[in-house]
């Protein structure tokens, strides 16, 4: 009997051990064995998944057919298949867990899942490292990270109640664009402190608890009368959160932001100024000489050499036209203001150039966009024509003779042109006729050049219509015509040009204009100012343009 026994104990050790070569019978080296499990990607609502999981033996050898099942936790989040199917099915986190059958002493594998939703915001964040934790001045751009925030699948970005313009966006996956992500937007103005966040999409909406202290200042303030520098933009600049800031200015500061930025090489610039809300208001000067701020008259002073673009500014070497007949008095070009301002220059060449915005301050900060790029921009399709660059006198080109087609390619386009009548006088005959576009108006303006001392106006014809005429006898000397749209239309334009020689004992007209053009000067002047432009959005092509 005990040697019964004794041959039935050793057949079940026997079986023991083929067992657990077999993967049949549990065996006694469970101990030595445990379950892995692949980590668990990012998971959101609607994603299945095969999981995988293995059993393993303490050398690091995998364990030949061992069966492995899987459960979860919480139904609610992710619902898993005992073959490991798994299905995202809430927003939350759940523990998956991977289990060895037969090997109950083998320790389980564990993952947890956490599933996101369509949309869901993590944080926000300055990028800008000179701020504070949780502050940030208009203009500054702001890291949002989260679920769902792909520009394709929102509507609006709002920070303290005030639409974000959006610059980038970064999926965390390639492959997940509206996965794990960081959309960067620029903080807006009048965005008040203590702003939250608001983003709203296909997939709903959702208000950020946590809030950003939004300083009322936009980020390259004080630059009220000491300039901020963008410094080289060879590949251009945008910013669309700048702001016309509501504090009320001293005898000390004057309205406007001031700014510089250099052109490494000459090259295309384009430069926009736009506000939806104070654009009427703005206008841009470009200097390349200097300005300054006089601390003790409270006022810029041009640089000798400067010249200027901008609506009324324009300048020459320092100098403005002004009218012999009034004492001296300035002849501003008379234009309608328009709500944005465009200058293209062709080949500009290498240096620091100064924008000037100068703006009416306004009872809350409003917001304006500034941008700068590297190429000639044009409204309405039409191209530069042959004389450009002819924008401000420095670069005035000969004027054509004959008759040739030229275009005011830009609301703020002005076309300079400089001609020399030798000894005895020529009878000058110019008309400058517009190609029928609709509101179109071109002004004529004919100025003496007695560089350095003046630029004197000899005559001007800014009447309504399509077309201007000048037909003066002029002396001997240099001379300037000026042609621009005073409704800042851009339109092309025919100029027919000619010089001849005046009738036998003629005397030329003196470089003054008259007491009466000058006059109407003045009306036209003044009723420019009470005139609306009419309403021109501004093309998609140059708003949605990137540095």
């Amino acid at each position: 009997m005990l040697h019964g026994l004794a041959r039935r104990g050793t057949l079940l050790a026997a079986l023991t051990v083929s067992g657990a070569a077999g993967c049949l019978l549990p065996t006694d080296r469970s101990d030595e064995l445990r379950v892995e499990m692949v980590a668990l990607p990012n998971l959101f609502i609607q994603d299945t998944l095969q999981l995988r999981a293995r059993l393993m033996e303490a050398g690091g050898g995998e364990v030949r057919n061992a069966v492995i099942r899987y459960e979860s936790d919480n139904a609610a989040v992710v619902s898993v298949t005992q073959g490991g199917r798994l299905l995202a099915v809430g927003v939350g986190t759940a523990n998956v867990v991977a289990r060895a059958i037969g090997y109950d002493n083998a320790p389980p594998a564990m993952q947890v899942a956490q599933v996101r939703g369509v949309l869901e915001i993590d944080s926000i964040r300055n990028l800008n490292a000179l701020r504070a934790p949780g502050n940030a001045w208009f203009g500054d751009l702001l890291e949002i990270s989260g679920v769902g925030l792909s520009p394709e699948s929102l509507f609006v970005v709002q920070i303290g109640g005030v639409e974000a313009e959006i610059f980038e966006y970064v999926p965390v996956d390639p492959a997940r664009r509206n996965g794990l992500g960081r959309l960067f937007v620029w903080a807006p103005p009048p965005a008040t402190p203590k702003s939250q966040l608001f983003v709203l999409g296909f997939n709903g909406g959702l208000l950020f608890p946590d809030t950003i202290n939004v300083i009322q200042r936009d980020l390259f303030e004080f630059n009220d009368t000491i300039p901020a520098s963008l410094g080289p933009v060879p590949l251009g600049f945008r910013n669309p959160g700048l702001a016309f800031e509501s504090r009320a200015r001293t005898e000390t500061e004057a309205a406007v932001d001031w700014y510089t930025f250099t052109n490494t090489q000459t090259a295309d610039r384009t430069i926009l100024v736009f506000s939806e809300m104070v654009g009427a208001e703005t206008f841009i000067t470009l200097l390349t000489d200097s300005i300054a701020w006089d601390g003790t008259t409270f006022d810029f002073a041009f640089g000798s050499s400067a010249w200027t673009i901008g609506r009324e500014t324009y300048q020459c070497d320092g100098l403005q036209v002004r009218s012999a007949a009034a004492g001296g008095e300035p002849v501003a070009f008379a234009e309608i203001p328009f709500p944005f301002t465009l200058v293209a220059l062709g080949d500009l060449p290498a240096g620091t150039y100064h924008i000037f915005i100068p703006y009416v301050p306004q009872g809350d900060a409003a917001s304006y966009e500034l941008l700068i790029f590297p190429a000639y921009a044009s409204l309405a399709g039409l191209a530069r024509d042959s004389e450009e660059e002819n924008d401000y006198c420095d670069v005035a080109g000969n004027i054509p003779l004959g008759n040739v087609s030229l275009t005011i390619d830009n609301p703020h386009d002005i076309d300079w042109y400089r001609f020399t009548v030798p000894g005895g006088g020529q009878v000058f005959d110019v008309t400058a006729t517009t190609d029928g576009t609709a509101e179109a108006d071109l002004d004529l303006y004919l100025i003496a050049d007695f560089r350095p001392d003046s630029l004197v106006l000899v005559n001007a014809e800014t009447n309504a219509g399509p077309s201007e005429s000048i037909t003066q006898f002029l002396g001997p000397g240099d001379y300037f015509l000026v042609v621009f749209d005073f409704a800042g239309v851009p339109v092309g334009y025919t100029m027919n040009t000619t010089f001849t020689a005046p009738p036998a004992g003629a005397i030329p007209t003196p470089a003054v204009l008259s007491a009466a053009d000058l006059q109407q000067l003045r009306a036209k002047r003044e009723a420019a100012k009470t005139m609306a432009t009419p309403g021109r959005a501004l093309p998609e092509a140059i708003r949605s343009w990137r540095p």
